[in-house]
């Protein structure tokens, strides 16, 4: 069963990541991860997979909304430069990354905050 803490996570972890993204480049996914993952960390499995299930949710329906935005002529060009099937295999490529990112964000924020904080736990 899904906490609401952990459900929180990811929603936190994706609206930073795109109020970052507003200003900021691509690689700021991994601030947001790191930025949740510190201040609300509660293990590092848990933080890492909040990261990157917010980023890659992010990414995906991003990506999703340009890819339909310009009738998936982009996408369907570098699916052909990469050999993959389609242009919803790109999108699943891009969220993968994304989510890799992020949830390495998340790692990183956790165990930052165990290394200067290890007794305060939010569990």
């Amino acid at each position: 069963m899904l906490r609401i803490k952990f459900i929180l996570k990811i929603a936190f972890t994706a609206a930073v990541a795109f109020l970052m993204q507003l200003y900021l480049p691509w690689w700021s996914v991994a601030m947001a991860g790191f930025l949740i993952g510190f201040i609300l960390s509660s293990s590092r499995s848990s933080s890492f997979v909040a990261g990157f299930l917010g980023i890659s949710i992010y990414w995906g329906i991003l990506a999703l909304f340009i890819d339909n935005a310009n009738d998936h002529i982009l996408s369907n060009r570098v699916a052909e430069l990469f050999y993959l099937p389609g242009p919803s295999a790109l999108i699943l490529v891009t969220a993968l990354i994304g989510g890799i990112v992020g949830g390495l964000g998340g790692l990183a924020g956790s165990q930052l905050r165990e290394l200067f904080l290890p007794s305060i736990k939010l569990s």
